[in-house]
């Protein structure tokens, strides 16, 4: 399975840089020499930087504007198995989408998309009977995450709705 690391949002001067949108934690992510894929295309990273909130890349072998625009909108990915190991109580994204949210026992709905970087903790989207509450994840409201039976158990979720 291949999972998104980024998004290409722009190119970046007329050498081939690309601007984009990391969704990763790891900082390294984008190195010089960095491995990911781009559509089924194995990549490179040649050189990166920090610009303006954003991360600019260079991938070896693209060299001009003309060649990378074509890029804009698409994912930078790699394989499941380049995963870091995570900490005691530390989530993939993608492991959270799906999971069903109780609260006292009662089902209240599923996990549907889990916003990040906008307010100052993430958001959980619960889908309930096709309505979608913003529900922060946080210590007092999320009480256990359990991904082996896939259902996280919340407190709070009325003050929510």
């Amino acid at each position: 399975m291949k999972i998104t690391v980024a998004e290409i949002i722009n190119t970046h001067g007329i050498r081939g840089n690309l601007k984009i949108k990391s969704y990763s934690d790891n900082e390294n992510r984008f190195n010089k020499d960095s491995k990911l894929f781009l559509d089924d295309e194995e990549v490179v990273i040649e050189s990166s930087f920090k610009h303006k909130g954003s991360i600019i890349i260079k991938l070896k072998n693209y060299d001009d504007i003309n060649e990378v625009e074509k890029f804009i909108g698409h994912e930078l990915t790699i394989d499941e198995n380049d995963l870091e190991d995570l900490n005691n109580g530390e989530y993939y994204l993608f492991d959270l989408i799906g999971l069903r949210v109780y609260e006292n026992g009662e089902k209240i709905g599923s996990v549907v998309d889990v916003i990040t970087g906008v307010y100052p903790n993430d958001i959980y989207v619960i889908e309930k009977n096709g309505k979608e509450v913003y529900f922060p994840a946080l210590n007092a409201t999320i009480k256990n995450i359990d991904l082996e039976n896939k259902k996280i158990e919340v407190e709070n979720f009325k003050d929510y709705e």
